[in-house]
């Protein structure tokens, strides 16, 4: 009795002293700051979710509790409760400064402004630097030098009285990435080693230093410094990875298997590690004796032998025996509790069902990780890689905000926002966060490549030289690499350089490696116009081995670019009569036969050929494209038929057969097949475009225009005159009149001899009040026109011409144009 009265003394005193909901607040608070300040963090955390029950306006309490979970490395829920402070307190500088220093480190630069410009005023050093960061892009977006040149002297101020951490290292950046742009190595690397010494564990900055270092031609150095992070960062498997790439050029295989061994071995948990040591065995030792090493560590009864159990399986897996791969997989995975290690090994059983079709069941175990661990990176990575292909590119990037919130230093999440961004239309953003993937990779081959080639199209051949020199330093063989840095040097016309990359592939010696030799000295020879010499070096490739047919065919287009038909004919019937069972050959002549109007022979080659291999692509789209030289329509077409029940689902002769559709004014027909190659890939530009395309030129409702723009989104700014107009028009059906002028304008110059282009430009001006162009644009559709198939926009182009013509001389903004 005297226990149970002492407690109820205390109740009540406790009562009489909380006795409002923001007073009993107000002691939780208290008490999670002393459990702070004790060194408890986890019970702190939830004394402060005890305040939000009963307080949610509480600003300490809210400040605090964002603060200690941004430390322990939970980015994630840091920015939704520094997001709820700044929503109900604006002018929190605290809030404000922590989302855009976040914000501006994950590439959200839209949200970094938002919240430095909030608190601008506030002179904060920290806010001041991310305005300094925000300043520099804007500047290097637009090319202006004198902003750049502002922006770094901001940045500078900034510097000079740096006193903390943050603000030296935000504004650091600043001047660093101007260094890098200016090729001054020597000056980018003292800089970086400043940020370097002020913050070791920083881990962005040492790609950065990596890649001067490569630059600099700093062998030694390089493997020093990959060492120096394998320590530092021994959770971080891009950098062994890259160390062994190192080893692996120069030939150190043993060395490359030490370096995964060793980590396997001191982190025998890490399924990754064990899955790298593995991967390694497989590319340089084969499948059998990677799962002979798992059966090893197996019979060893490691602790974490289900995740091994789960690798012999993806080995299984990979070796053909796929569905008793999956049931092995389904089998480990029910004998589990939900566990990280569980929902690691549901993801890896999600893509075998992908990659064997079966997405409604990959889905499904993505959907049950992300529910059990809604931060899971790369269950995240998963979905964001469906979301995009779905069009969805907005969600896409809200869930790879939130990886990279969690694993701020993974490529491969930087790699899906490139793409997510390049489906939104927004290039720039896109090119961003390919270069920062070749930063977080180290510079690997397949993000170097993937951003060279954005550069390359973008004619930017000096970044795209700087990106792949500085992968080939760490990778000096890769064929890819080598080749893709010819291509560059084509571009630039720097035949030197371009004779000592050839050279370093012959080097190399495998049949890709002369290849590319082979491409890249034939290119230079044309580029050069020193045809005598190109021919003979065609000639020398045109009597060798299996590249005989395509160095034939190089000097048949030789020839007959020159006006040379005859000389071509004679030499492709020299070569099929020197190589007879040469079927790549017998294609070649037919080719030539074909172009010189020599239907019949070429159609009975083509057909033996057709026989031979019924399932070449290549030869029934001749036959096709042989037909259609013909001027028989209803022939090729029936050759279209006859290739797709031989290759069902061809996507080449289905792409042909819907323009065989839309020529036939079967737009619905087209529209399915469109809708067919869309969803079995819908990266591909060529057919993104077209499908929206006849969605928005056939199609009324709505819901089809809206799908069309989602589908059309990433054509934006690209400049390719059928996409120009694909978006313009676009952009004028939903009512967006300056972006449809601005690319329906260079469509239209690009496409002077198509009337709807010309008729799309016609109705915008028209639209504009701009009635004088408009007149004259629906003259020229007019006179484009074919009277004997008019269009279906022609009654319009009429009525628009005569409106126009009774309109007063010179009177400008009458009626609006009528799509």
């Amino acid at each position: 009795m005297i226990k149970q009265s002492l407690l109820v003394m205390l109740m009540a005193g406790n009562l009489a002293f909380c006795d409002t909901a923001e007073e009993r607040a107000e002691a939780h608070f208290r008490s999670g700051m002393e459990l702070l300040e004790a060194g408890d963090a986890d019970r702190a955390l939830v004394e402060f979710r005890n305040v939000f029950k009963l307080d949610g306006q509480h600003r300490e309490a809210r400040r605090t509790y964002a603060r200690v979970v941004r430390e322990r490395g939970d980015l994630r829920e840091a920015f939704g409760q520094y997001l709820r402070l700044v929503e109900q307190y604006p002018d929190d500088l605290e809030g404000r400064r922590a989302l855009a220093e976040m914000a501006l480190q994950a590439g959200d630069w839209q949200a970094a402004r938002s919240h430095a410009e909030a608190v601008a005023q506030a002179g904060d050093p920290v806010v001041g630097a991310v305005l300094a960061n925000i300043a520099y892009r804007d500047a290097v977006v637009a090319q202006d030098a004198a902003a750049q040149a502002a922006a770094v002297a901001r940045a500078q101020t900034i510097l000079a009285s740096a006193e903390a951490d943050a603000d030296f290292l935000l504004a650091q950046r600043v001047v660093i990435d101007d260094l890098l742009r200016r090729e001054d190595w020597p000056g980018a690397l003292a800089a970086i080693d400043a940020a370097q010494e002020r913050a070791p564990q920083e881990r962005a900055f040492y790609p950065l230093r990596l890649g001067v270092l490569a630059r600099m031609g700093e062998d030694r150095m390089i493997q020093a410094q990959l060492e120096e992070m394998a320590e530092r960062f021994p959770d971080d498997p891009t950098i062994p990875a890259t160390l062994v790439r190192w080893h692996v050029a120069r030939g150190e295989t043993e060395a490359a298997e030490a370096v995964l061994r060793a980590r396997s071995e001191a982190r025998p948990d890490d399924t990754g590690a064990a899955i790298d040591l593995l991967r390694f065995l497989t590319e340089v030792r084969g499948r059998e004796v990677a799962r002979a090493e798992v059966e090893r560590l197996l019979a060893g009864d490691p602790p974490a032998a289900a995740r091994l159990q789960a690798l012999r399986a993806g080995i299984d897996f990979d070796l053909g025996q796929r569905d008793a791969a999956i049931a092995e997989m389904e089998g480990i995975i029910r004998g589990l509790e939900p566990t990280d290690e569980r929902r690691n090994i549901q993801l890896a059983l999600a893509r075998m069902l992908e990659m064997t079709g079966n997405r409604v069941g990959a889905r499904a175990l993505v959907e049950e990780i992300l529910a059990q661990d809604p931060a899971h990176v790369e269950a995240l990575k998963l979905r964001a890689g469906w979301l995009i292909e779905g069009d969805r590119a907005d969600e896409a990037l809200v869930a790879l905000r939130g990886a990279l919130a969690q694993s701020p230093n993974d490529a491969g999440v930087m790699t899906l926002m490139a793409r997510a961004h390049e489906r939104a239309g927004n290039r720039d953003l896109m090119a961003e966060m390919l270069a920062r993937a070749v930063e977080a990779s180290n510079r690997a081959p397949e993000e170097s490549l993937r951003y060279a080639a954005h550069l390359l199209g973008a004619a930017q051949y000096r970044p795209a030289e700087d990106v792949l020199i500085g992968a080939l330093r760490l990778a000096p063989s890769d064929v890819r690499l080598l080749a893709t840095l010819g291509q560059v040097y084509v571009g630039m016309q720097d035949w030197p350089r371009l004779e000592q990359v050839a050279d370093t592939l012959r080097r190399i010696g495998t049949p890709e490696a002369e290849r590319s030799a082979d491409d890249l000295t034939a290119r230079r020879l044309a580029a050069q116009n020193r045809e005598e010499d190109l021919m003979a070096f065609l000639e020398g490739l045109s009597r060798g081995g299996e590249g005989s047919a395509a160095a034939a065919a190089a000097i048949i287009r030789t020839r007959l670019a020159g006006g040379d038909q005859e000389g071509a004919l004679a030499y492709a019937r020299q070569m099929v009569a020197e190589n007879p069972g040469n079927p790549a050959l017998r294609f070649v002549l037919a080719s030539t036969l074909a172009v010189g109007q020599d239907f019949d022979e070429a159609g009975t080659i083509l057909r033996e050929l057709a026989q031979a291999s019924p399932r070449s692509e290549q030869i029934w789209l001749a036959l096709y494209n042989l037909e259609r030289s013909r001027g028989s329509a209803e022939a090729a077409r029936a050759v279209l038929g006859e290739g797709l029940a031989a290759v069902p689902g061809s996507g080449r002769l289905s792409w042909a057969m819907a323009g065989e559709h839309e020529r036939a004014g079967e737009i619905d027909a087209a529209i399915a097949i469109y809708e067919t190659l869309y969803e079995r890939d819908s990266a591909n530009m060529i057919v993104a475009n077209n499908l929206a395309s006849l969605l928005s030129g056939h199609r009324e409702d709505a819901e089809t225009l809206e799908r069309a723009f989602a589908i059309a989104r990433r054509l934006r700014g690209v400049p390719v005159p059928a996409f120009q107009d694909t978006y313009g028009w676009l952009a004028f059906r939903r009512g967006d009149l300056d972006a449809a002028l601005a690319h329906l304008e260079p469509a239209a110059a690009g496409l002077p001899g198509d009337p709807r282009v010309q008729y799309h430009l016609g109705v915008t001006y028209a639209a504009l009040g701009r009635d004088a162009e408009a007149l004259a644009q629906f003259r020229k559709v007019a006179e484009m026109t074919d009277p004997a198939r008019p269009p279906e926009y022609l009654a319009a182009v009429e009525a628009e011409i005569a409106r126009l013509s009774a309109a007063p001389a010179g009177a400008e903004g009458g009626a609006q144009g009528q799509n």
